[in-house]
């Protein structure tokens, strides 16, 4: 591989890891189809750089994150153990349905979060009543505080717990029908539920980090993992998520979830291409 071919996977992993890491996702959506029509990357091939790539965006902003101390660590958790059943079973539903529409539904699931975020109000914080914000009570929801390293109190109430576990799952589904990974889902429904956009983005990359590495595991032993490929552009991702994860505390709320919809909207649309055959 050239010097040329290691600046342009530089390049693509930073301008991919910055806008994700804002957003709360992995980006392998926006990564996947450059590694296959550009660098002309087997798909398995693909995938296993990809997931190389997207760890190092979760990882690097996950520890700007922790440092900040945003991170909800027990949402991030369950949002990783109901991903994996729902991962499971959208694999075996995609042995049981043709590609093109699995491709097509999920471009589809992913388009109708991005409308519902547009037109979801953003959540007003306020201090809740009782000292444990840990504590759940079918009366009054499931509320959590965060404070940040910064003194900033984020104060939320999650009316139905259970719409964590329904969410996850959904999540999982979408990453076993065509390989979409659970970050778009985890931050969207995240932000649906009422949790702000600054909690939503790093419990998401936090859960993501975790999930992410098994895979890479999974694929590396298989010998599909590229290290050529995977170094430089890993390399620019755990950068390009440095910057961000740091630019996100000074980002708005408002302008997080415009990134996130741009994004989830991307990846929506370009699977639905796939879904009909469009290059």
């Amino acid at each position: 591989m050239g010097i040329i071919e290691i600046i342009l996977l530089f390049a693509l992993g930073f301008a991919v890891g910055l806008p994700a890491s804002i957003a709360g996702v992995g980006g392998g959506f926006l990564i996947m189809p450059v590694l296959i029509f550009l660098f002309g990357l087997p798909a398995q091939n693909a995938v296993a750089v990809s997931l190389a790539a997207i760890l190092g965006t979760t990882i690097s902003s996950s520890l700007v994150y922790l440092k900040q101390k945003k991170v909800d660590f027990f949402l991030s958790l369950m949002y990783d153990v109901f991903d994996i059943p729902g991962v499971i079973i959208g694999a075996y539903l995609a042995s049981l349905i043709t590609s093109d529409l699995l491709t097509g539904l999920v471009g589809v699931f992913i388009i109708s979060l991005s409308i519902l975020l547009i037109f979801r109000k953003e959540t007003v914080v306020v201090e809740p009543k009782y000292s444990s914000a840990k504590r759940s009570n079918h009366k009054i929801g499931w509320i959590r505080k965060k404070i940040d390293s910064d003194g900033k109190t984020y104060s939320y109430k999650i009316k139905s717990p259970v719409m964590i576990f329904l969410s996850s799952f959904a999540g999982g589904l979408a990453t076993g029908f065509a390989g979409l990974g659970g970050g778009i889902t985890d931050t969207s429904t995240m932000i649906l539920l009422g949790i702000p956009s600054h909690i939503a983005v790093a419990s998401s990359e936090f859960a993501m980090a975790l999930t992410n590495g098994a895979g890479l595991l999974a694929h590396g032993l298989l010998d599909n993992l590229l290290l050529e490929y995977a170094i430089p552009l890993t390399f620019g991702t755990v950068v390009g998520a440095q910057v961000g994860a740091y630019l996100c505390k000074y980002v708005k709320s408002a302008t997080i979830r415009k990134v996130l919809i741009g994004l989830a909207l991307i990846a929506g649309f370009r699977l639905l291409a796939f879904a009909f055959n469009f290059p």
